[in-house]
């Protein structure tokens, strides 16, 4: 098995088990902890493949509430901690961006209750089509909402020059059943 050479690091420098001439693979991964009162989350993913699994792990204060693993489409740009809904107990929103010229993004949450983990959905989040929509997705949270603002493109348009402006859509965290959803404006 190749060694592997984390490039986050300041230098990357050739192991000393690489000869010459070897092919040595590159790994990188995203890794993030957050914290929230006397919530900690862990969130990391390799950074390999078209289809990436994140482990995330939960505890509140010594105690572990879960470890729990997620199969994601695309690489994991982000993680946020917050509390949309003003219950006091903690969601952890992860946003990832798929491959490709597109970068669509993508929204994966869960609300940590004090007896469960419980699921937040984004349902119709790219489900009808959007004039002008071809990704390039940015996502965070501000106060009490989740914010995502991506470009429009008008025909003619390259993917890589936007011509229409942009567009801004907030959702709200609203109690959906078990879960919870997140409701655009």
């Amino acid at each position: 098995m190749q060694p592997y050479i984390n490039i986050r690091t300041p230098l990357l420098q050739r192991p000393s088990s690489a000869l010459p001439g070897s092919s040595v693979r590159l790994k990188t991964h995203y890794s993030k902890t957050l914290q929230f009162n006397i919530y900690n989350f862990s969130v990391t993913a390799a950074d390999s493949g078209r289809v990436r699994e994140v482990i995330v792990k939960a505890t509140r204060g010594e105690l572990l509430l879960t470890i729990f693993r997620v199969r994601v489409d695309g690489a994991i740009v982000g993680a946020e901690v917050a509390d949309l809904d003003n219950n006091r107990f903690p969601e952890l929103y992860v946003y990832s961006t798929s491959d490709g010229s597109g970068s669509f993004g993508q929204v994966h949450a869960w609300q940590f209750l004090p007896e469960r983990k419980a699921d937040i959905t984004l349902p119709n989040w790219r489900a009808t089509p959007i004039e002008g929509y071809m990704g390039h997705d940015s996502l965070w949270v501000e106060r009490d909402i989740l914010c995502r603002k991506y470009p429009i493109y008008r025909s003619g348009d390259s993917n890589a020059e936007p011509t229409g402006g942009y567009q801004m859509v907030r959702y709200h965290l609203k109690p959906a059943g078990t879960g919870f959803t997140l409701v655009a404006e």
